[in-house]
Order: structure tokens, then sequence, then C-alpha cells
């Protein structure tokens, strides 16, 4: 592969050698996380080794340590750029007044063992548009950014107070205007077997890409759906089987342009496909 920079993806070193994953997350706890397939698949190809040294806490430069020997070549100038400059506080931040900030610490969610992007989304609802929530972490929590950049965050801004504390700002999103006449419930059908296999009929097999999200834990079956909603082709639908109707995740697509239709077949066996409207 090309001459390896800080701004190379992890999706690129894990395809040129799959050994890139174990050395990865060698370096730091956060990073453990791409030895599952299905976090892997999430973070990957949106993760470039800075931001993944920031994730981690750790350097470029021990990125590079443990990737040399599995045959990766380094920019010789890598060392120079991977030193950080304090970045000027936006104007949106620099404005804002102390209370119109959310200050949401989740260091104690993660000490505990526990993923708290379930919270985050949760406390990110409650923000007022063109409020700020101000997620407090021991890494910079780089999926999230790029998450809620999709979604409903219109800046963000990450405030480096130590090497073991960051700050990342996220302005949410105004309002916006919509002409649209569809409701809600009307993205939302919950079908008996015959009508969902009726939906299904309207895709072929090449345009409907299934999904198991069943022995996934909390948040991954939202985190996946997501990220493969993000790849979706217009003509093309998301088949998801699933242990539950997953109530946070409809919230999420309520105000999308999405058609959900579920059936419900019996305890711990449920069926979704999604498409865009």
């Amino acid at each position: 592969m090309e001459t390896i920079t800080a701004k190379t993806k992890i999706s690129e070193l894990i395809k040129f050698n799959p050994k890139s994953v174990d050395a990865i997350a060698s370096l730091a706890k956060p990073l453990e996380k791409l030895k599952n397939p299905i976090l892997r698949k999430i973070m990957a190809s949106r993760v470039n080794i800075g931001e993944a040294a920031k994730m981690g806490g750790t350097t470029v430069e021990e990125f590079k340590r443990v990737l040399l020997p599995l045959g990766f070549t380094f920019d010789q100038d890598l060392s120079s750029k991977d030193e950080t400059t304090a970045e000027t506080k936006p104007d949106w931040l620099r404005n804002a007044k102390q209370v119109d900030i959310d200050f949401y610490d989740v260091r104690p969610i993660i000490d505990n063992g526990a993923d708290p992007l379930k919270e985050i989304l949760g406390r990110f609802k409650t923000v007022e548009p063109g409020k700020i929530l101000c997620i407090i972490n021991n890494f910079v929590p780089t999926p999230l950014i790029h998450l809620l950049k999709q979604e409903k965050a219109e800046e963000t801004f990450v405030e480096t107070i130590s090497d073991k504390e960051f700050n990342t700002y996220f302005l949410k999103r105004e309002k916006e205007v919509t002409n649209s006449s569809t409701t809600a419930d009307e993205k939302l059908q919950m079908d008996d077997e015959e009508s969902f296999a009726a939906i299904c009929n309207r895709f072929t097999n090449q345009q409907t890409k299934e999904i198991d999200v069943r022995e996934l834990e909390m948040p991954g079956p939202m985190q996946l759906i997501l990220s493969e909603l993000e790849e979706l082709k217009p003509e093309n639908a998301l088949y998801v089987n699933h242990k539950r109707v997953p109530v946070y995740l409809l919230e999420e697509l309520a105000d999308k342009n999405y058609e959900v239709h579920i059936n419900n077949r019996q305890d711990g066996d449920v069926k979704m496909l999604i498409f865009k409207k």
C-alpha cells in the first residue's frame, strides 16, 4: 500500500494486513473494539490513524512502532505531523453562554464497563436546537462525532484538557422547516406475515441486504443498522433480523426519509425491512 500518514484510514491498514487489528488493539483499551467484527465495520472505515490515536490516548508514533514489523511503510515526517497544537475555539462555542452548554461526563459509565452511546443519544435529544452538548471523556469519541454529525449535530469541536481528558462539543442543528405531510406513524408499519412478505417481494435478492443483530450487545444493533443505512442505495432495502422491536432506533429514524416495516413473529424474533421513501 502507499506510504502511511496520520490520515490513513484504519480500514486500509486492515485490508493490507489483517494482523494489524491485533497490533492496534494492543495499544489501548478503547482500540480493543477493533477485535469485534461488527464494531470494526462501523469504526474502521470512518477513523484514521490520527483520530484512533486520540481515541486511545496514545500517539501516531506508537502506531508506527507496532505496525512497522507487519510490513507497513511510514511517511518520514510522521513525527512532526503528529505534534498537535491547541485549536482555537470556533465562534459558535466561544460566544455560547455557559447555561446553553450541557456538560455530560461519561467516564463513570465507561469505567463500569458499559458503552454510553444510548445515554449520549438520549441526552442529545434533550438539548434544544442551537444549544450545545459537551461530552467529557478520557479519549476522543471519533465514531460518535461521525454519527452525530450525520444525525443532528451542526458543528463539533474537541478541546484537549489533558492527555486523559477531552471535551467534545456538539452544536445541535436548528430545526429545519419541512413541507412533508408524511407523519412518523405513516413511515412505520406493523405488518402481519403476509403483508410483510408482500413488501419484501418488492425488492429482488440483489436489492436486499440482510443482517442479523440478535446476538449483539447494546448498542451494537443500532450502531450496525445505522451504519448499513448510511451506505444503502436509494433503490435497495435493509432486511434486519432482531430479537425485539427497537424503539430507540425507531425514534432516531422517525424524522428521516425512511419507511420501516416490522413483523413481530414471536418473542425474540422480529423482522424489519427499511428502505428510503
